[in-house]
């Protein structure tokens, strides 16, 4: 009964078509980490928690990926909402985890919780013509249903895992997430084009789904060549599509290998925020960063989380949660956004986020709070 009111609730709140909500219920969804609020056997608020591996650095952790949060209308403004991510929240904490995250429909929805972006993902629209001229130079495999070789899932994580190196945070992707990811691809009537090089490895790989435009959901390769046997594909589809949209990670300029940029839209979309729970974590790994004799003392305020709030001195490979003065002031989310690389020291500084109290320790700060690219393209 309270599976169905979710898929109802589901379907009234965001929309989607009832094949991938069927889809999401059979495949990802989980009793034990959905939360609900329930009044009178009904159900009026949900949040459901997906638990990913996330890689930031050289370190690995479980994250909790928060998605399909949503309050009935005529309960909104009750408070339900902050009732079930403080939950969440709370109980992530309790785990030890460092931090959670989700993509958020408004930013400032989750803003006042803590939550800030880390990570941005390119969105081009192009018309056919750009795509004229590019060749197939390797074997590229299509496929469109569920009757693939199991063998390509663990090949696919492979060629993850050696091109997403460059990303300093990002979902680590396993055998069984590939399996959910072309498993969601099939229910929305997609297809993924796979090119292996001749040594018969992956070298890149694009999924589309189709509508009125083709719509490339992601695409990752490891050279040109690859990229352009790739394009060749999509300029197949010339006679039948009225354009093409694709998304790539924010490194990506594809205006870099096309020869006009006249029938060409690039839109940068900011995709994950984060919420950081254990703030010792972040700062030891921050540590690694500072040479023997540097020390930063940075005061940090939580308005959910007391044991974030506080003095925190930092040597090499050091934290200590300590009593009187601080070289920087700033908020749990500003952390979040210097931290994980979303902006670097300067740029943050010019909006005036944060208050610098001791101007000598800027050279440190700009050392370790420096510009980083993060990969987050993932719905479920």
């Amino acid at each position: 009964m309270i599976k169905n009111q979710l898929k109802v609730l589901w379907k009234d709140l965001f929309n989607d078509e009832l094949d991938y909500i069927n889809w999401y219920f059979d495949n990802v969804y989980n009793e034990e980490n959905t939360k609900i609020f329930l009044k009178n056997n009904k159900v009026y608020g949900m949040l459901f928690e997906n638990s990913y591996h996330i890689s930031v650095g050289e370190d690995r952790f479980m994250g909790r990926y928060l998605v399909g949060v949503g309050v009935t209308p005529e309960k909104r403004g009750e408070g339900i909402m902050k009732e079930l991510l403080l939950k969440s929240l709370k109980e992530a904490y309790d785990f030890g985890e460092e931090f959670i995250y989700l993509t958020p429909i408004d930013k400032k929805i989750y803003e006042r919780f803590g939550f800030t972006y880390i990570s941005t993902l390119s969105k081009y629209e192009l018309e056919f013509p750009v795509l004229c001229d590019f060749k197939k130079e390797f074997k590229i495999e299509k496929i469109q249903d569920e009757s693939y070789d199991q063998n390509i899932l663990i090949k696919l994580k492979e060629f993850y895992r050696e091109v997403s190196q460059e990303y300093y945070i990002k979902v680590a992707r396993e055998k069984e997430d590939y399996k959910k990811i072309l498993s969601e691809i099939f229910c929305e009537d997609g297809l993924i084009y796979i090119s292996y090089d001749i040594a018969g490895k992956i070298n890149g790989y694009m999924s589309l789904v189709k509508s009125e435009s083709i719509y490339v959901k992601e695409i990752l390769f490891k050279d040109k060549d690859t990229l352009e046997g790739l394009l060749s594909i999509l300029y197949g589809y010339k006679d039948y599509y009225k354009k093409i949209e694709i998304v790539l990670p924010e490194n990506t300029y594809l205006e870099d290998y096309l020869d006009s940029e006249n029938l060409v839209k690039k839109i940068l979309k900011n995709k994950v925020q984060v919420r950081i729970l254990h703030v010792e974590k972040v700062l030891k790994r921050l540590s690694k960063s500072l040479k023997e004799n540097e020390e930063i003392k940075i005061y940090i305020q939580d308005r959910y989380i007391e044991s974030n709030t506080g003095v925190f001195k930092i040597n090499k490979n050091e934290v200590e949660k300590i009593e009187g003065e601080f070289d920087l002031s700033l908020d749990i989310n500003d952390l979040a956004t210097l931290a994980y690389g979303f902006r670097d020291y300067k740029s943050l500084k010019k909006i005036e986020s944060f208050y610098i109290k001791n101007k000598d320790k800027e050279q440190i700060l700009s050392s370790i709070f420096i510009r980083r690219v993060n990969y987050f393209n993932q719905d479920f």
